[in-house]
């Protein structure tokens, strides 16, 4: 019969052996292997609770058998039992420690826990057992990205890709590599692969990267729509207007931690309406640091919902009640869009973190205004798109700045050097904008580029970039990161103009830049993420600081740096801006915000 049980699995005829099996065990006439068979027909059927129950009875027939510890760790881990789950998998490493799945079970389990030179420990074990396993490749690739042990995740994602050449999660974690290590050449090779990726059929890899691409924004409407359809499983149910005394705003977000985001939003949870509104706030980042209490306790009601599946955070979200939910995140590091999928408030609303629509059917709207998505690219978003009267961004205007530092007392700078700043995230530079930069350098007699300090690979690569056109090294400052917000902020002071970025913008750099009297220079482009500095510098009548072209912007830039008069009347006028201008009196915003939302209720 044994035999006849075997034949019959490998035959696919798993009602017929599971009859068997069943028949075996009413008489106790079962041994260790066939409850583990059991288990297996049962795992097929997603029958989990009887397949753990049937793997418990293989492990006391046979407490050495390691498969068993193993699939029940497998099946702890899928109901999210991860500590049951991890001592399964090295239980089963006692009585083989080759066992492919729990070393590589294990690795899934310290990479997610962010214990990471543990992961590359069981990840490399799993390699050994399996070398041509392109997915323990790739989470090596991974683990030494996050790492930032560079050349050994190039290393890896090559390797992956050498696996599995159409890999998408792979060729995308790979540029963004190259962008994070500013490996231009190569880039340049690489990017036509990525033309139309995503667009025709999900291929992998999150389209946030995608965003430091120039393409047209139908092209990222279609990536985002087969991302979210591949990637989360919607509810289709319609939740009903809530009839609350005070409408009830959720913002959920993985950003309530020393993040730009918390310092955009963070003014506007202050000063809403309380006779009107109540506020709810949702964290989804298992990270906390002194921010988050701070931020927090802004909140009517805060809840900590990163531990709980998508399906229980909905439920908890749901349960409250919540007129909107306002999601401050997208596809940005770390979101949770599994939660949104499975509607949680009746009005849904993407905003302020990911400049590009969702793909996702499941959000309402999209909070923006007229400059950043121009009324003929509304239908490049699957969600309604909204504007705010003005700028659709914010600053939160009891933000302090420490005490104003000079020229001299920064890297020991001349005090009529021209300080060109440029602090922006470091995928954000790529070789359009570092190459009209060096032209700029190379036009202004004492002028330095404060650059934010990149990771020792793009630091390589950026200094011998601007060495090969001429541009001595003792010309770019690199600047680390500083111990607070306050003095970060005072840095922007010494500059005398911000130089954006091409193709992805400035976001909260260039807010940050203007609140410390910063002028900025930007080049509008033709997406969200290319428009939005141009949003805030005209929403404040700064429309000479944004230029059209390339050249443009050079010439302008060139133009500032030889008539200091003119920056000092654009810092007077950011100084009265500050006190006067909308752009900087949060309670202003927050009406404007609160109005909009109330029409969208009615």
């Amino acid at each position: 019969m044994k035999k006849d049980i075997n034949e019959l699995i490998q035959n696919k005829e798993y009602k017929t052996a599971e009859k068997l099996l069943r028949k075996l065990y009413v008489k106790n006439e079962i041994d260790y292997l066939e409850l583990h068979q059991l288990a297996f027909l049962n795992i097929i059927k997603s029958n989990n609770i009887e397949a753990i129950n049937f793997l418990k009875k293989s492990i006391e027939k046979n407490p050495n058998y390691p498969n068993s510890y193993s699939d029940l760790g497998s099946l702890y881990l899928k109901g999210n039992h991860i500590s049951e789950a991890k001592k399964c998998f090295i239980k089963s490493l006692d009585f083989n420690k080759n066992l492919f799945s729990s070393l590589n079970n294990l690795g899934i389990i310290y990479k997610n826990q962010r214990e990471y030179k543990l992961a590359i420990k069981y990840f490399l074990n799993a390699l050994r057992v399996n070398p041509k396993n392109y997915l323990v490749v790739y989470n090596l690739a991974q683990l030494f990205d996050a790492l930032e042990d560079y050349d050994k995740a190039k290393e890896f994602y090559l390797k992956t890709l050498n696996l599995n050449p159409s890999y998408g999660n792979a060729i995308v974690a790979f540029y963004n590599l190259l962008l994070k290590t500013f490996e231009w050449r190569i880039i340049n090779k690489f990017e036509p692969k990525l033309k139309n990726f995503g667009v025709k059929s999900f291929q992998g890899g999150e389209p946030l990267t995608f965003l430091y691409l120039d393409e047209e924004n139908h092209v990222r409407k279609l990536r985002a729509i087969n991302f979210f359809n591949s990637n989360f499983r919607r509810n289709h149910i319609k939740l009903k207007s809530q009839n609350n005394k005070k409408l009830r705003i959720g913002y959920i977000s993985n950003n309530f931690v020393f993040h730009p985001v918390s310092f955009l939003i963070s003014g506007v949870i202050k000063k809403h309406n309380r006779k009107e509104f109540e506020i709810y706030g949702y964290s989804i980042n298992t990270k906390k640091d002194q921010i988050t209490k701070k931020i927090s306790n802004l909140f009517d009601v805060y809840r900590d919902i990163s531990v709980k599946s998508d399906d229980e955070a909905a439920n908890i979200i749901r349960s409250d009640k919540l007129d909107f939910i306002i999601d401050l995140m997208g596809y940005t590091a770390g979101s949770r869009m599994g939660i949104l999928s499975k509607k949680v408030a009746p009005i849904q609303i993407s905003y302020l973190a990911y400049p590009s629509t969702t793909g996702s059917d499941q959000i309402d709207y999209f909070l923006a205004d007229k400059y950043v998505i121009p009324e003929k690219e509304v239908n490049n978003f699957t969600e309604k798109v909204i504007n705010i009267p003005g700028t659709f961004m914010c600053f939160d205007d009891t933000t302090k700045i420490s005490e104003k530092g000079t020229k001299n007392h920064f890297y020991n700078l001349k005090q009529k050097s021209f300080i060109m700043v440029a602090f922006h995230r470091p995928q954000k530079l790529n070789l359009k904008t570092v190459s009209c930069w060096s032209d700029i350098l190379n036009s202004i007699e004492d002028s330095f580029l404060w650059i934010r300090k990149p990771n020792k690979y793009a630091m390589r690569n950026l200094l011998e970039f601007f060495e090969m056109k001429g541009i001595d090294r003792s010309k770019i400052i690199f600047a680390d990161r500083e111990p607070t917000y306050e003095k970060h902020l005072s840095r922007y002071k010494v500059g005398d103009l911000l130089l954006d970025t091409f193709n992805y913008n400035g976001h909260t750099t260039t807010i940050e830049a203007l609140w410390s009297g910063l002028p900025v220079m930007t080049l509008q482009g033709n997406n969200f993420a290319s428009r939005v500095s141009a949003s805030i510098l005209r929403s404040i009548g700064l429309e000479d600081l944004v230029a059209n072209t390339i050249n443009e912007y050079k010439q302008k830039v060139i133009f500032y740096a030889k008539n200091p008069i003119e920056i000092k009347g654009l810092k007077n006028k950011l100084s009265k801006l500050k006190s006067d201008g909308e752009l900087f009196n949060t309670e202003t915003f927050t009406i404007k915000l609160e109005n909009v939302l109330k029409d969208l209720k009615r």
